[in-house]
């Protein structure tokens, strides 16, 4: 598909998704839709992959694509996580007209018990959602063999088998199991599916969150195939494309594109073989044998000897073309920046004070020394210790704070803090700033805090909210139940007594719309890149209509100060990797969550250098500005002018061509122009970025963002003025 040269197909689609209930917007039609509609319905292929970030409307891209389907009458099925059954469902009502949906979630077998006994079709549009823990879940399994002579045996042919190791007997492929029936009797609907409905049953599977089916051998991943087994066509949703491996892809790869896998030499079971090929991977050899192999007197000698082999965070380049492209479309939120109000990111960065300074100081010293140690010697247990306790610390240094190694069998303390009796922490005087001036706004706040178990904030934080007279709701995983958590969320604010929501970032980041809330604050960051870009959009998503700030808080030079620096640079990083990509998609694909652990430690043990917070933030948002302005694509927005100048010297001919990177708009007294989901504001022949200037125009609209040469000018027939990025194509004496 290509959105300059779309053709009578292209046309006929887009006339049809204005039948939907819902509007869909321009950039979801050309990046999403019609690119994967016209790849299974005109091209014919089977599988797709389509990544979009948080909030740009993935759902109803899928349930769009559904409605694309030629035929009248089509049965379609859509795996979910749980607790997003419902919000399925009421989305598939609210977007397809005359649909009927059937919830598949439930115990019950009796909807697919009547299709085994009786072959039904499809009545207008259907559309079954299930939940991907009711796909897998199947009955306990208890051993079945009998003993000869007190060796297990087969009972069916009597071979001797080793009943810890075998699925089925070798001799007679008899199963040495059967279902339990003293425990919870149930069939895995997945494979029920598989076993008893025909093939290409369902039209279309829609899996969302497909990232989270990537395991091997897991009973998620093994539903994933049994559903496309009976499928015709599989679309996967993901806002997520990978973790950091390259293995991520491996079986999903091979579930939904099997022949290509097999063309490609692949073999399925060899994640190692497709690691080697697409990504990183370490090879550890034995000192003595390295050095035997480097002695060897030979010319173009190969490194021999035992060797351990481990797949490591990273990607080749490859993978994109070879394996992505062609077979996923990729939606950001730039593309559908018109429905999306201003997005704010701000660093509050808090000085600890006192006791508290020395005491982390003291307990730093002490637990840097001791994992420099550990580590030296090979033992990798004092990394998690060490960060989870200086991350924890200064937020809650109320308590002390104890730090164990086991050494011989005997638990040896190798760090100590004290408790402190302090009224209120500068983080929290901070966070009451915050909200003091977001209520004065009337704006609702979401708090995430990631300390909630062991070391709970949340009672401490509860009670200086009420002290100032803000009343929080609290969320907590064990009280609500995933797929009543919207539910429950939507009903506690309904009543009108919260000012805020506090909870554990984990509890929210997929699945919720937290709308109500357009103000987000991360009282802590953790060290997970996936988990804060997930949780930080949860706010802005179609349907906002509030500009969105998110505060991430930190102590300053503490290990919250630098996970948060890494964070930013790490995401810096991954925009040279995610091209048009979508950002939160490939910024898990660049690194890992293990890679970030090992790079805070060996900061904190002086082998690495961490940048200062609010420059490695800058630097990342200025990265992410140059980028979109770089890559935004132009469609047919390009107008090419031409000049003649005429003097004594002769005749000269300069060729300019703009490429429109956004329309001007004026909300009030402001005016501003969006670039991707950059706002520039136009005030006085200066150009700002938030609150900085970083360009200048003049009376006929010539100007500079950033070095780069712009126009703001009237196109000709339009009512708008567009800011254009400008090329010098040519000269002609």
């Amino acid at each position: 598909y290509s959105g300059k040269t779309e053709d009578e197909w292209d046309r006929q689609a887009r006339e049809q998704l204005h039948d939907l209930l819902r509007t869909a917007f321009p950039g979801q039609i050309t990046k999403g839709i019609l690119p994967v509609a016209k790849a299974f319905y005109h091209a014919d292929n089977k599988a797709a992959f389509l990544v979009g970030e948080m909030g740009a409307g993935k759902s109803f891209m899928g349930l769009a694509v559904l409605y694309l389907m030629p035929q009248k009458n089509k049965r379609v099925l859509i795996q979910c996580p749980g607790h997003l059954v419902q919000k399925w469902i009421r989305e598939a009502k609210m977007t397809i007209p005359d649909c009927t949906c059937v919830n598949l979630n439930g115990k019950s077998l009796d909807v697919l018990l009547a299709n085994k006994l009786a072959r039904t079709t499809p009545k207008g549009t259907e559309i079954w959602v299930m939940g991907k823990e009711r796909a897998k879940l199947h009955y306990q399994r208890v051993r079945q063999w009998m003993k000869i002579q007190g060796q297990p045996c087969c009972p069916a042919c009597g071979a001797p088998v080793d009943p810890d190791s075998l699925e089925v007997c070798i001799k007679c492929r008899a199963r040495m199991w059967a279902a339990d029936k003293d425990r919870v009797r149930r069939y895995a609907k997945a494979e029920f599916i598989k076993r008893y409905l025909p093939n290409n049953f369902f039209d279309l599977l829609i899996l969302d969150e497909v990232h989270e089916l990537k395991g091997g051998g897991t009973a998620q991943g093994q539903s994933m195939s049994c559903l496309i087994a009976r499928s015709k066509k599989i679309l996967a949703l993901t806002g997520t494309l990978m973790g950091g491996y390259s293995k991520d892809l491996y079986y999903l790869l091979w579930r939904m594109f099997p022949r290509w896998m097999k063309a490609a030499g692949l073999e399925y079971g060899r994640a190692l073989q497709f690691a080697e090929r697409y990504g990183v991977i370490e090879r550890t050899y034995d000192s003595k044998d390295l050095s035997a192999s480097l002695n060897a007197a030979s010319i173009g000698r190969k490194i021999g000897g035992r060797h351990r082999i481990k797949e490591m965070p990273g990607i080749s380049p490859l993978l994109l073309p070879d394996l992505l492209l062609e077979r996923s479309a990729f939606v950001r939120l730039e593309d559908i920046n018109e429905a999306l109000p201003a997005y704010d990111e701000m660093i509050v960065s808090v000085d600890m004070e006192g006791e508290q300074r020395e005491n982390y100081c003291a307990l730093e010293a002490q637990l840097t020394e001791e994992t420099r140690k550990a580590m030296a010697l090979g033992d990798m247990r004092m990394l998690g210790k060490m960060l989870q306790t200086l991350l924890a610390y200064p937020d809650g240094c109320r308590a002390a704070e104890r730090v164990t190694l086991e050494v011989a069998g005997i638990e040896k303390t190798v760090g100590f803090a004290p408790s402190l009796k302090v009224a209120t922490l500068p983080k929290e005087k901070r966070l009451l700033e915050i909200m003091r001036a977001e209520q004065r706004q009337g704006r609702k706040v979401a708090i995430f805090v990631e300390h909630t178990g062991t070391r709970d904030l949340l009672p401490i934080l509860e009670a200086k909210l009420k002290e100032e007279g803000f009343l929080p709701l609290i969320l907590r995983g064990q009280a609500v139940a995933p797929e009543h958590r919207e539910a429950w969320l939507e009903e506690h604010m309904s009543s009108g007594n919260y000012a805020c929501l506090m909870c554990n970032p984990n509890l929210v980041k997929t699945g919720l719309d937290l709308l109500e809330f357009p103000t987000i604050i991360f009282f802590q960051c953790g060290y997970s890149v996936y988990t804060l870009r997930q949780a930080s959009r949860r706010s802005w998503r179609i349907g906002q209509e509030h500009p969105v700030r998110v505060f991430f808080m930190a102590y300053g030079e503490s290990m919250q100060d630098k996970a948060l620096s890494l964070i930013a640079q790490k995401m810096e990083t991954s925009l040279a990797v995610e091209g048009v990509l979508s950002e939160q998609g490939l910024a898990a694909l660049s690194e890992s969550e293990n890679s970030i652990v090992m790079e805070l430690a060996k900061a904190l043990i002086g082998k690495n250098t961490v940048a200062d917070v609010n420059e490695a933030w800058t630097k990342y948002k200025q990265q992410s500005l140059l980028a979109n302005l770089n890559l935004d694509d132009p469609e047919d927005m390009t107008v090419t002018t031409t000049t003649t100048i005429t003097s004594s010297a002769g005749t000269a001919t300069i060729s300019y061509q703009y490429l429109v990177r956004g329309k001007v708009k004026q909300v009030g007294s402001q005016v501003m122009v969006y670039v991707g989901r950059n706002r520039f504001d136009l005030n006085a022949g200066k150009v700002l970025w938030s609150g900085r200037v970083v360009g200048f125009y003049d009376k006929k609209g010539f100007g500079e963002i950033n070095g780069k040469p712009i126009r703001i000018y009237k196109p000709s027939g339009k009512p708008w003025f567009v800011l254009a990025e400008v090329h010098e194509v040519e000269i002609h004496q």
